[in-house]
């Protein structure tokens, strides 16, 4: 079975909330969900979490609102989250992500759902009055997490912030590239577009099917054995002092092939 959960701190899980200058208010009462069929496994993690924020802010642009940007820091607690669940089997709301979040918000709220696929979620989410609230809120920012327990069954976070307009925020952040050959023993390297304003100082993580590869902190990867036949990708986040931080995730490589005979 598929279910959904929505609040904004605090009050009785199954009730969707909102935060709004430390206040709160109750939205509708949150129904099961129906069952959707699941093919999350097949997709990278973050083909997932961009196919939900693209809906997400689909849904938004059609109401006239602008489109919220994604952060690392609200990615973390979403993403600890949506694996707290999968490591508990069981579907629940965060009550401290309003204290783990950046602070300066004015408005915080999260959805949580279990045993959609990636490409449903949304949807069933924009389907439940509580839900649909917080997607379509003052906020300005989004988390999105992700995680499978043990028998495959998916678990998803949103985390909301609405933050003041003087916070700023890197801008031309467009996706790193990676060039070279994907085989064993080749090195790939990650190419940004310089972000602005410049003075962003960047930081990499490697990844291979998703999974991060221990150690792959650096602008180029040297491919080993292990990896082969895995397609491999790096995210980039770029910092500067008095800005949040961004990141962005590359497009997968071709599977890695055998070392050159």
């Amino acid at each position: 079975m598929s279910y959904l959960r929505a609040r904004i701190v605090g009050l009785t899980v199954g009730v969707a909330l909102l935060v709004t200058g430390g206040g709160l208010t109750a939205a509708n009462a949150v129904q099961p969900a129906t069952t959707a069929s699941v093919s999350t496994g097949k997709a990278s993690l973050e083909t997932i979490l961009d196919t939900i924020l693209d809906d997400t802010n689909a849904i938004r642009v059609k109401k006239g609102l602008s489109k919220l940007v994604r952060t690392d820091s609200l990615d973390k607690v979403a993403a600890a989250w949506s694996r707290n669940q999968a490591d508990d089997r069981e579907m629940s709301h965060n009550p401290d992500y309003s204290k783990q979040i950046p602070k300066g918000w004015t408005f915080a709220a999260e959805n949580v759902a279990y045993g959609y696929d990636y490409t449903d979620v949304v949807e069933a989410w924009k389907n439940s009055p509580g839900h649909y609230k917080n997607m379509t809120s003052a906020a300005t920012h989004i988390g999105i997490g992700f995680a499978t327990d043990s028998n495959g069954r998916t678990y998803f976070t949103q985390n909301f912030a609405k933050y003041p307009q003087a916070k700023r925020f890197l801008a031309s952040t467009s996706k790193p590239q990676v060039s070279g050959t994907a085989r064993v023993h080749s090195t790939l390297k990650a190419t940004v577009k310089s972000w602005q304003p410049s003075g962003v100082k960047y930081s990499y993580r490697w990844y291979a099917n998703g999974k991060q590869i221990s150690g792959a902190h650096y602008s180029r990867l040297k491919i080993s054995y292990k990896y082969h036949g895995k397609r491999i990708t790096v995210k980039v986040t770029g910092k500067k002092s008095g800005y949040a931080a961004t990141t962005k995730v590359s497009a997968s490589t071709a599977k890695v092939k055998s070392k050159k005979k």
